[in-house]
């Protein structure tokens, strides 16, 4: 049996809210990330430090998340060299 699992923490630190994201993100996180992102206004800042290679679909909305705004306060150096990456 295959448990999935990812949390999603929001704080709010002076005028960011920061997104912290632990686990494994596969295709079927996509839509509690989107809701997440949709929810949130204002600076946002991700912290990706937790987060496991995550699926390509994930990395995409991640990235235009990225291309929207947020910040990328904390990820792996991987994570953070694959997010940066405009080839994948």
């Amino acid at each position: 049996m295959f448990l999935r699992l990812i949390r999603i923490t929001i704080q709010t630190e002076g005028k960011d809210t920061i997104v912290t994201i632990d686990g494994r993100a596969t295709e079927s996180d996509l839509g509690e990330i989107r809701r997440v992102r949709k929810a949130l206004k204002g600076a946002v800042v991700l912290k990706l430090r937790g987060l496991d290679v995550p699926a390509p679909v994930v990395i995409r909305l991640l990235r235009d998340w990225l291309d929207a705004g947020a910040r990328l306060q904390d990820a792996t150096p991987f994570l953070e060299m694959t997010l940066k990456d405009t080839l994948t």
